[in-house]
């Protein structure tokens, strides 16, 4: 028993986990400390190469309170298919945001 303890004592990746656990992440407090789990997104589109399946971009929605990532990957990054993708991947699975938040202004400007 007591080289195990010794072993993880040693183990320098051991000691970089528990810095980790101990530093808050970055989305910690401030403007997203007002809500919980599932009520706050922010949502982007990165473009990628074109896929097999014809998918140019894909759509990125993170929770903005815990920092978990959802995609969905689309053809194009249109209004149409960010709906899609905040109801397949938001929506069934997490309940309805009260904010979505983005940054390039992309969607905002697509019509339906």
């Amino acid at each position: 028993m007591d080289s195990i303890s010794q072993v993880i004592h040693d183990c320098e990746t051991c000691a970089a986990i528990k810095q980790a656990k101990r530093v808050k992440p970055l989305w910690y407090g401030g403007r997203w400390s007002k809500y919980k789990y599932g009520e706050a997104w922010q949502i982007d589109y990165i473009m990628l190469l074109q896929t097999h399946q014809g998918k140019h971009y894909v759509l990125t929605m993170v929770e903005a309170t815990t920092g978990w990532l959802e995609t969905y990957p689309v053809p194009h990054a249109t209004a149409r298919n960010s709906i899609l993708g905040l109801e397949k991947q938001i929506l069934w699975r997490h309940g309805t945001p009260r904010e979505l938040s983005q940054t390039t202004g992309l969607i905002s400007r697509t019509a339906l």
